[in-house]
């Protein structure tokens, strides 16, 4: 199936959800929705799969795909999303949007889409790094750990960072997700910018379960010193001593 040459109308999108449902591994559908943690149903794809599907896609009509794309399937809104950053910076915010607010429904599209973004921001990381800030304020928790993912993926660096841990030590949310996307951000952030990330911590007031899980992941990581961790279980262990059980 040459996906660059398709006339993307509905009645082909349906012949290609067929062809997609005729690719699928049922072990390895199997393995995937065990991780998930998804109501939608799974096909069994691949994730290289999917973006070699989404490259050949966006060479031809891709917002004439996004148009008539389903999202019944978890890997048709993860190939929605990859599409969507083949797209023009500007046309490409309703997508991101649609993504934030409907189609993120676990941490797999989540993380994928956040991952993808690399080409679509070239030219326009400083405009969408101001732009998320609407996805940390959101109602929805997906919306709030695709910011959160972004960040991490995209916007650690020197002159971000400062900014980037101001959000993340922000974000107030009891939602599963979105405290492992801090815990995550800051062991990641702590492994490039320790110093930054020390005097944020100092400043914010991180809860319990998100800091004791960032420290858990920074000491899981080999880019963290040795002495880093033991520094790292004596601040935890200071700022939270009067929650800590004997």
């Amino acid at each position: 199936m040459h996906l660059d040459e398709v006339t993307w109308e509905p009645a082909y999108y349906a012949q290609f959800q067929k062809w997609l449902l005729e690719q699928a591994e049922p072990e390895y559908q199997k393995f995937n929705e065990s991780l998930l943690s998804t109501t939608l149903p799974t096909i069994g794809l691949r994730l290289p799969l999917l973006r070699k599907m989404a490259k050949e896609i966006a060479k031809g009509e891709k917002e004439a795909f996004l148009k008539v794309c389903g999202t019944q399937y978890h890997e048709e809104r993860m190939l929605y999303g990859m599409v969507a950053c083949y797209l023009p910076y500007e046309t490409f915010l309703a997508h991101s949007d649609c993504m934030a607010e409907k189609y993120i429904e676990n941490w797999a599209i989540c993380d994928t889409f956040a991952t993808s973004l690399k080409r679509v921001l070239r030219k326009h990381k400083t405009e969408y790094f101001a732009y998320l800030t609407k996805y940390l304020k959101s109602s929805n928790p997906w919306a709030v750990r695709l910011g959160l993912v972004v960040m991490l993926a995209q916007y650690l660096e020197e002159d971000t960072i400062t900014e980037v841990l101001a959000r993340t030590t922000s974000v107030q949310s009891e939602a599963y997700y979105v405290r492992m996307a801090q815990a995550w951000l800051l062991a990641t952030a702590w492994a490039k910018f320790p110093k930054e990330t020390d005097f944020c911590l100092h400043q914010a007031c991180l809860d319990e379960w998100t800091a004791r899980k960032f420290v858990q992941k920074a000491k899981e990581s080999r880019r963290v010193l040795p002495e880093q961790k033991a520094y790292l279980k004596t601040w935890l262990d200071t700022t939270y001593a009067q929650n800590i059980k004997n």
